[in-house]
């Protein structure tokens, strides 16, 4: 079985590289299918490729959840295994330990509670051993009542009623045999009753034989009915008494007043499961939760209320739902803003997601990351230390920052509104806060920015505009004759610059001709080469036409 798991662990983790692979080429694609600075012959390309990798995407997370549920099967397996071997040995130990209890003359005395005491550690192991072989919580109750060879109890036992496997005891002159009852009520599990010779007997679930002057019986772990005036035993009292009833925490009775009364009634009463079930279901609590929210409340107060008894409570279902959260809560934050979270704050978000059934809302798991959103900081390589963002925020902002420019504005230019009094004064991580949670849309912005770009524009560029076109693709062929003319870096022209606007009026659009010799009437045109070149030839044609220059 080892080398099949291991088979399986290396298939896992190749599945697990390609995804990863696959994931980094998908961003790339969709980056580029998306982005507005791109021809439409690459963003139709990157597009095709997008589809077709998420496709693929689809199908290794389908492999890679089904090698996932195999392995899991083999760790379970093996769990399993290991604790029947060590519920083995602690039951051969406990055995041991009781026959060498029942050779002590005195109960009270130094060695018979030293035995007992060892007795009691040994429970506390097998309850590990039992939630191995299940993979699911088990109860002291049931590790106790299982080395003892006993059935685990559920609820009290009413008065007169008898246990189904009652031990007989001995009894005295008026007693009766197993099962039956003194005029003062049954036993519960643990409940010895006494006829006038002392003598004792003892039931799992009140199988113990009375006198006429029988002690009173006993509930699950002291809890019962003591005669046919015995009040139902508080709420608070059954709560203390054992960790679970009927399968559910004690938190759950705590929550609604209708489901306490209900434990209340059904220990007095008796009932089984199945009946306290069906009552149960006409709560509010119950009707007001769906199957999937009970069930989680469920595992996570068994998670508390076992954690909080010091138990081991990694396997539990709640403690390995926030185990892999918790690295995906971290792993989404590095990748939004290269963030590195805390356990403690990656936990937080990881309770939220399982309290709120977030599990596929993908805004709203980023909408609870986003006060942890920020600059980093770093240290570059001469000492200085540099904050920035990283991840898609970084990518983001600086798509938000081509969209301004293409524009001819700035971020703030285009995002009037945006209130940085959220992030600290900060409008960049403000900015970028709004992005992840959704409040803000790039393609919403692009938008905007081209609407407010066309204000004061001429008709020409207006219409432009609206077909989806920036500033900066409308005045290109502008800019680059700027450029060449006035010995600029094109992309250094201001999308605002006079001389750049007068090439497009409510005439129309300038020749590119016509808009060359208009450059040359710019101020800046005078401290070209190209300037300077033409004055020193014409200053040269002037001498040599006066005789000055051969």
């Amino acid at each position: 079985m080892a080398e099949s798991k291991n088979r399986t662990l290396g298939r896992i983790n190749g599945l697990k590289s390609k995804i990863s692979t696959l994931n980094r080429s998908i961003n790339t694609n969709k980056k580029f299918a998306q982005g507005v600075d791109y021809s439409d012959e690459l963003r139709a390309k990157s597009l095709a490729a997008l589809k077709k990798e998420q496709a693929e995407l689809k199908k290794l997370q389908a492999e890679l959840k089904k090698y996932t549920a195999v392995f899991d099967k083999y760790v379970a397996d093996e769990r399993s295994e290991k604790g029947k071997k060590k519920a083995a040995a602690i039951e051969a130990e406990y055995a041991k330990l009781q026959k060498a209890l029942g050779l002590q003359f005195d109960p009270n005395s130094a060695d018979a509670k030293k035995i007992k005491a060892d007795m009691e550690s040994l429970v506390k192991d097998y309850q590990g051993a039992l939630t191995a072989i299940s993979g699911k919580p088990s109860s002291l109750i049931v590790a106790k009542s299982r080395l003892n060879k006993v059935a685990a109890p559920t609820f009290g036992t009413p008065t007169g009623s008898t246990g189904p496997t009652g031990a007989k005891g001995p009894t005295g002159p008026t007693g009766s045999p197993v099962g039956a009852t003194g005029p003062t009520g049954a036993t519960g599990p643990t409940g010895g009753a006494t006829g006038p010779t002392g003598a004792r007997a003892t039931g799992p679930t009140g199988g113990g034989a009375t006198g006429p002057t029988g002690a009173g019986a006993t509930g699950p772990t002291g809890a019962g009915a003591t005669g046919p005036a015995a009040k139902p035993t508080p709420l608070e009292t059954l709560l203390k008494q054992t960790e679970f009833w009927y399968d559910l925490p004690d938190y759950i009775f705590k929550i609604d007043t209708k489901l306490g009364e209900l434990l209340v009634e059904a220990v007095d009463k008796g009932w089984d499961a199945k009946k306290f079930l069906a009552k149960a279901k006409l709560t509010p609590w119950w009707q007001k939760n769906a199957d999937t929210v009970r069930l989680k409340i469920v595992n996570r107060e068994k998670y508390n209320d076992l954690k909080a008894a010091g138990e081991d409570v990694k396997n539990t279902e709640y403690g390995i739902y926030l185990d892999g959260q918790i690295r995906s809560v971290k792993a989404k934050a590095k990748q939004m803003s290269n963030v590195t979270l805390t356990d403690l704050q990656a936990q937080s978000v990881a309770q939220k997601i399982y309290d709120g059934n977030l599990e596929g809302d993908e805004l709203a798991i980023n909408a609870l990351l986003v006060p942890f959103l920020g600059k980093t900081t770093s240290i570059a390589g001469n000492g200085i230390s540099i904050s920035s963002f990283g991840g898609d925020a970084l990518k983001n902002y600086q798509i938000l920052q081509g969209i301004a420019k293409a524009n001819g504005f700035s971020i703030k230019d285009i995002l009037p509104n945006i209130s940085a009094l959220t992030a600290g004064g900060d409008l960049e991580t403000a900015v970028l806060r709004g992005l992840a949670d959704g409040s803000l849309d790039i393609n919403r912005i692009s938008q905007d920015a081209r609407v407010l770009a066309s204000q004061g524009q001429p008709d020409y560029v207006r219409g432009l505009l609206g077909q989806g076109y920036d500033l900066q693709d409308i005045y290109a062929p502008y800019r680059n004759q700027m450029g060449a003319v006035l010995e600029l870096d094109a992309n250094t022209i201001d999308l605002n610059d006079p001389t750049l606007r007068s090439a497009i009026t409510d005439k129309g659009d300038m020749n590119l001709y016509d808009f060359k010799k208009l450059l040359k009437q710019d101020n800046r045109w005078q401290y070209t080469a190209t300037a300077k070149e033409e004055v020193s030839n014409a200053t040269l044609g002037i001498l040599r036409d006066f005789g000055f220059q051969g």
